[in-house]
């Protein structure tokens, strides 16, 4: 059947010239017009968060205690909603604030209405409350960007809010906006004797743009919301327009300007740009691969044809409407190593399977015949491998969803089109070359004649065997039992370098006001701005109060200056020592995932007695103070711990809590967390508990975005486990044998070392995204066996012995394996050496394909004979060894 439609297209010339211009016209349109870009895929949680803002007539400042006791009616009825899932609140003098979650299948909109519609049913009097959706993708989790106004070293809250108004009415009117507002610096209540009056309850900090002016001064902020699909690369350029417009016409105040502070556009074109090279790149170590592995023609078509999948693969994410954003364009990259295999395969053997006095139709067919199942079966297995990714809940579910969609129609579209045009370009490339073989095939010939004649019987043969097999074996034990143990296990490491560095202000000294906290952070971040240098193009403090500040440091290109960390910690860090008695100032370079958290490990006690609760926190941190945990490499110290909950009521639904939290000399955060949790949960056992006067179920851990991260990884190897018996059963019905199936993963454990060894030289522990690269790196390598597996048993049809048969394939085989690594490793290795971001994934694939690569050409075959004889014992006489 497969031999039939790949010489249909091959003798039909018109037609699958049509299709082929079709498919890159199509894709190349897709790609530059009509698909949307984003940074990252938008991320729809139900969460929502609101804060209200008490004003009392008199004036009179109300403490975390009594605002607590006016809001519990807010807190029933939202409780009383069945569509709720948890709701946090914290009390503090005259303000509280709440998180909504609600249950799956609702949206971010529906959890901002159960806020608000909780609050109108309680008639809560004298608060201003507002309420918002959350998106864990959007800035301030509603906007697409954000708009600074920056003012002078003095301007005052009023004046900046009234001068960001004309940006917002000049934003709003521009196509593609959907809305543009001032985020408030204030906020409007009753004074002392009843007048209204305004407070200042924020404050934004900006330096100039690219470097031209590093100071901070006092700033406003636009957010802007665009229309829905439109491509953040236009949004910013239309409010760019809108921005030049009120700049040039003296409509702001003197002193006053106003540029993007931050958005995604300036990262989508640097990180698209990336990988588009990265793509141009791959494509031409694929011509270079197939020119000196195979031929000159096979080098045409192998570049053609990646490039052809490639831009029908984005073609087809414009239909099923997936936008063009980092995580589904690397997707297609990652696929590439996969889309060079099924070149080369085919492209391969119509190479070796031309037949000189034959016709071209008959060649085709003997070479589809030959490869062509076996193409098709590794094909759908990779596919499954990646299956077990759509079932990953929670946050980071949705956040990677859309890679193994992507990867998935990568590999779909390139066995389609391998069939297809393959055939029809090797009828007039390949089918009329010269049969002398080049120098490089005259290589390859005796590399590969070499390694199979130590597959032969013999001394030779037996010593082979077992060379070969207990090296696999070794080598395996030793990734599996010497290397990984010396990784630690972080979701979400920290990059190696980044272009941003985030500052977080908080634990400021009792009793300080906004404007002092104002001033503060402004002296904190000249002083910063000053040590950066050159090196800052700018900085941006966004909606800092007297309980958090959050901002970054944008610095120049990777590979320019030192790396982030390197400038933390040798610039930055002096500055959080010399502040530390006036708040706690941390500086990190921008990691991939949720933002760093200086104190990662958080215990919930709860209780209804204060003073219950604030004992148990003083025996945990007593616990926790100088503890360390684990041995070598792995090991970690608690550096500090602190209670927060004190000085405000912080409640779980109606449930109070305080909350222990710590932080180590270890940046490794879900180690560090599940290691200290499991520890303490060790020593405060129900009996300890109970001693404390405290409820058997008195402490939970909640790590926040950590924990989530945790959950939703922990549902991983369930999926996959379900996936890898839908792998083995498709293997089994390939190879009509339910034994064979056990060579063809024999890639997976062969790969252990690579991956393992390559993780721990280049200092990257085991994440994330490198499961991630894992699941990658099954796909390529368990290909290479499923071929060599259904090479070998077609010879065994034909009469060959398991000897001859295996030989056979090593040979045939050879080439396109070598081909396909080399292919893969070039395609992903300047995205490594260039990317942080990509850095533990590439570097996966990498070092566990050449594992592979090597232990499946020196010593599968004798798996493969070993399995082959204990066959023949249980099976029909007729079999021969």
């Amino acid at each position: 059947m497969l031999s039939r439609i790949s010489q249909f297209f091959a003798k039909t010339t018109p037609l699958t010239l049509s299709l082929w211009f079709f498919a890159l016209v199509f894709g190349i349109l897709a790609y530059t017009t009509w698909l949307p870009r984003e940074s990252f895929p938008a991320i729809e949680v139900p969460t929502a968060v609101a804060g209200g803002q008490f004003f009392a007539p008199d004036g009179l400042i109300l403490s975390p205690d009594e605002i607590d006791e006016l809001i519990l009616p807010l807190i029933t009825e939202i409780q009383n909603n069945p569509d709720v899932e948890s709701l946090t609140s914290v009390s503090r003098p005259n303000s509280f604030q709440m998180v909504l979650q609600a249950r799956d299948g609702l949206t971010a909109e529906d959890a901002s209405n159960f806020l608000s519609e909780g609050y109108d049913a309680a008639g809560l009097e004298n608060f201003e409350f507002r309420s918002n959706p959350f998106n864990i993708a959007l800035l301030l989790g509603e906007f697409n960007s954000l708009v600074g106004v920056r003012g002078t070293a003095d301007s005052t809250p009023i004046e900046i809010e009234a001068e960001a108004q004309v940006l917002v009415d000049a934003i709003s009117a521009r196509p593609g906006v959907q809305s543009a507002a001032v985020v408030p610096l204030t906020a409007t209540g009753p004074d002392e004797s009843g007048e209204l009056t305004t407070r200042q309850v924020a404050f934004n900090l900006l330096t100039g743009q690219d470097g031209t002016d590093n100071s901070f001064n006092q700033a406003g902020t636009v957010g802007v919301v665009g229309e829905d699909g439109v491509d953040a690369i236009e949004l910013r350029d239309t409010v760019q327009i809108a921005i030049d417009e009120v700049n040039t016409s003296g409509d702001l105040a003197d002193g006053f300007e106003t540029f993007v502070a931050f958005d995604s556009a300036s990262q989508i074109e640097t990180e698209i740009g990336s990988l588009q090279s990265n793509v141009i790149s791959g494509i031409i170590v694929v011509a270079i691969v197939a020119l000196i592995l195979i031929t000159w023609r096979a080098s045409i078509i192998a570049a053609a044809f990646v490039f052809t999948v490639i831009a029908t693969s984005v073609g087809v994410l414009f239909v099923v409407g997936i936008t063009l954003n980092t995580i589904s364009l690397f997707g297609i990259v990652l696929a590439l190593g996969l889309f060079v295999d099924d070149a080369i395969v085919i492209s391969e053997a119509i190479y070796n399977f031309r037949l000189a006095d034959e016709g071209y139709l008959k060649s085709i067919g003997r070479a589809i015949r030959k490869v062509g199942a076996a193409s098709v079966s590794g094909t759908l297995t990779t596919i499954l491998v990646f299956v077990p990714m759509l079932f990953i809940s929670g946050t980071l579910g949705a956040f990677i969803f859309i890679l193994p969609i992507s990867v998935m129609i990568a590999l779909g579209v390139s066995l389609v089109l391998s069939l297809i045009l393959i055939p029809f370009a090797g009828r007039f490339l390949i089918i009329p070359a010269d049969t002398k073989p080049s120098i490089s095939g005259r290589i390859q010939e005796k590399l590969a004649g070499g390694l199979a004649s130590l597959i032969g019987g013999g001394k030779l043969g037996f010593v082979g065997a077992i060379g070969g097999i207990a090296l696999s074996l070794g080598l395996t034990a030793v990734g599996i039992g010497v290397l990984a143990p010396q990784l630690a296990f972080d979701i979400f490491p920290a990059a190696s370098d980044s272009i941003d560095i985030t500052v977080g202000i908080s634990d400021f000294e009792e009793g300080t006001t906004i404007e002092e906290a104002n001033e503060l952070v402004l002296e904190i971040n000249q002083r910063a701005s000053a040590a950066l240098g050159e090196e800052l193009l700018s900085g941006y403090i966004s909606q800092g109060n007297t309980r958090l500040v959050e901002g970054f440091f944008r610095v120049t290109e990777i590979g320019s200056r030192p790396p982030v960390p390197e400038l933390v910690e040798t610039l930055l860090d002096p500055l959080e020592e010399e502040y530390a008695d006036r708040a706690r100032v941390n500086f990190d370079s921008l990691s991939v995932g949720p933002p760093a958290d200086p104190f990662p490990f958080k215990l919930q006690i709860f209780g209804d007695d204060l003073e219950t609760l604030q004992t148990a926190a003083t025996e945990i941190e007593a616990e926790l103070t100088d503890l360390t945990i684990g041995e070598g490499d792995n090991a970690f110290t608690v550096l500090e711990t602190r209670t927060s909950g004190t000085d405000t009521v912080a409640r779980s639904g109606s449930d109070r809590f305080l909350e222990v939290e710590a932080r180590f000399d270890l940046a490794v955060a879900t180690t560090t967390t599940s290691e200290t949790r499991d520890h303490l949960q060790g020593v405060f056992n129900e009996d300890a508990l109970a001693a404390l006067g405290l409820s058997e179920d008195a402490l939970q851990f909640d790590f926040g975005l950590e924990s989530e991260n945790q959950e939703s990884f922990n549902s991983l190897p369930i999926a996959f486990g379900a996936a890898l018996i839908a792998m083995v059963l498709l293997l089994a019905v390939q190879f009509r044998s339910f034994t064979q199936w056990v060579l063809v993963i024999l890639a997976i454990p062969f790969s252990f070392f690579g991956v393992f060894g390559g993780l721990l030289i280049t200092g990257h522990p085991i994440s994330f995204f490198v499961m991630i690269g894992f699941l990658s790196l099954m796909g390529i390598a368990v290909n290479n066996t499923i071929l060599l597996v259904d090479f070998a048993n077609q010879e065994r049809s034909e009469g060959a012995t398991a000897v001859e048969a295996i030989q056979v394939a090593v040979r045939r085989r050879f080439r396109p394996l070598v081909a396909t690594t080399f292919t893969t490793i070039g395609g992903l290795l300047p995205l490594a050496l260039s990317d942080p971001f990509w850095e533990p994934l590439g570097y996966t694939v990498i070092f566990g394909l050449i594992s592979s690569t090597f232990l499946v050409l020196v010593a599968f075959p004798y798996y493969y004979l070993g399995l082959e004889w204990a066959r023949s014992k249980v099976q029909t006489p007729w079999r021969r060894y």
